[in-house]
Parts: structure tokens; sequence; C-alpha cells
């Protein structure tokens, strides 16, 4: 079988929410829903609520929320972000400091969530980012780039969102047999949809170690919570793999119905959004 990359864990070229007039959901709860993506996780518990509570007695000294946003983004680098790794969990944020650019994306969220910042997180093929909206302009956030990862001038975002809307895929290593998308995204994503994500490249991950009956179930999970034509296209390459492998007849009746069932419900959802 070949290893086959994709958005969002192997994220190479690169190491709307807010509340809407709405009540927003605790970052306690977004929290748990994103550590219950993996099987065994730890509690980050009072470490996390002890930073953000130092975040909090910084806001209340820094007068424009431009530069509270940027005072986020250096402080959440150098607490968590510590070595990008494509196939990190979300966990291991707290675990050991890994992280990927969806990972990294997700802790920024909850940050900005939790004090009620307006922004949105944006997928495209091969990239994920944030835009923030402060009261002193637009903000774009890109968590694998620590240096110049805070874009806050228009022309700059201007230029970095017309370099992601080229879904360029960059190949970081020739041996491997890397995937180009059949599509191009360029996505707002919520907090529902980003868990949704984390399943989607768990799905991934497990097909890449030919673990086919886990990466089955995982797609499952992702689509459950994000109807994509990411999951959709990777549903079809997984099947063709159920298809060619050694299972007995009834093992890959079982999980080519899966695949079938949530390729059917997906395409039917996407043609509704279209």
């Amino acid at each position: 079988m070949k290893k086959l990359t994709f958005l969002l864990a192997l994220l190479i070229s690169l190491p709307s929410f807010g509340n809407g007039g709405g009540p927003v959901a605790s970052t306690q709860f977004y929290l748990n829903s994103f550590l219950s993506t993996d099987d065994q996780h730890i509690t980050p518990g009072s470490s996390f609520d002890s930073f953000l509570k130092k975040l909090e007695r910084k806001h209340g000294s820094i007068k424009k929320e431009k530069d509270f946003v940027r005072f986020i983004f250096s402080k959440t680098h150098h607490e968590y972000l510590k070595e990008y790794q494509p196939y990190a969990s979300f966990n291991d944020l707290f675990g050991n400091g890994a992280y990927n650019c969806l990972t990294g994306t997700i802790l920024y969220s909850l940050i900005l969530n939790h004090f009620d910042i307006p922004f949105e997180v944006i997928e495209t093929n091969y990239h994920i980012f944030i835009t923030v909206e402060t009261k002193q302009g637009r903000i774009l956030l890109e968590a694998t780039d620590p240096i110049g990862g805070f874009v806050d001038t228009p022309l700059d975002i201007e230029k970095r969102i017309a370099t992601y809307k080229q879904n360029a895929l960059t190949a970081s290593n020739s041996k491997l047999a890397y995937h180009k998308f059949n599509f191009d995204l360029f996505n707002k994503v919520s907090m529902e949809e980003l868990q949704g994500l984390l399943y989607y490249n768990k799905a991934v991950d497990s097909f890449n170690h030919q673990q086919l009956k886990e990466s089955v179930e995982f797609l499952v999970k992702a689509h459950e919570l994000y109807t994509s034509s990411r999951i959709q296209e990777f549903s079809t390459i997984l099947l063709q793999a159920i298809q060619q492998s050694d299972w007995n007849g009834e093992m890959k009746e079982k999980y080519q119905h899966a695949i079938y069932s949530l390729s059917e419900k997906g395409s039917l959802a996407i043609a509704r959004l279209n």
C-alpha cells in the first residue's frame, strides 16, 4: 500500500466562530471534545487553566485588541508549540509540545473563543489558518510559522490568502507518494468540524500504517462531524484499499458497506450545500 499525504496532518509546504451574537460554549467543553479524539488522553487540567488566567491578567493591561492577539500568538507558541510533527495528536500539545497545523490552529481557536474575540478558521486543500477581526483591523494567524505567522497588514494578508488559494502541494520527501486532491477548498470550519478533522487525520494516519479497519472507523467519526469533499475523496481511496486487501468476504462486505453508506450521505449533503 502506498503512503499518501493529505491535509491536515501532513501540512508540508508550511512547517466563524466568535459568538455570532449567540452563546459561546465553554472553553472546557471544547477542550474536552478535542482531547476525546484520542483513546488515551492526558488531562491538561490546571496548567492550561493557569495559562488562560495569565492571559486574562495581561488582557487588562493591553489597550489595543490587536496587540493582545499578538501577545496570545507569541505566548502560546512559546508555551505549547515546541516542535512541528506531521502526525502529532491534539493531546501531544500538552504532553510534549509536538504539534501540527491543525492542532496548533485548534489551540489558538480555543483561546480566541475563551476571550470572545471574533475569528474564523479557513481550510484550503493543504493549509488551515485563522483570520481574526479585531477593533484595529483584520489579522491572519498561521500556527506553524512562529516568526511570520502573525500578519496584520491588508496587503500581506491578501498575498498570504492568494498563495493559499493556489492549493499547491509541495512535497517534502521525494520517497513518498503524495496525493493531489481533485477539488479546491476554501471553507470556513466550525469548532465541531475541527473535531471532525482531527478524526480525519487519524483515519489518514491509520491508512498510512495499513490499519484499514481503524481508518474506516475514524473516517466514519469524522464524517459524523464534518461533511467535506476531503472525506469523500479519501473514502474512495480507502474503499479501493479494502477491495484489494486479503480480508475475508464477510469483513470486506462489512467495511465496504460502512464506506458506501458514508459516501452516499456525504454526496447528498455536499449536493445540498452546492
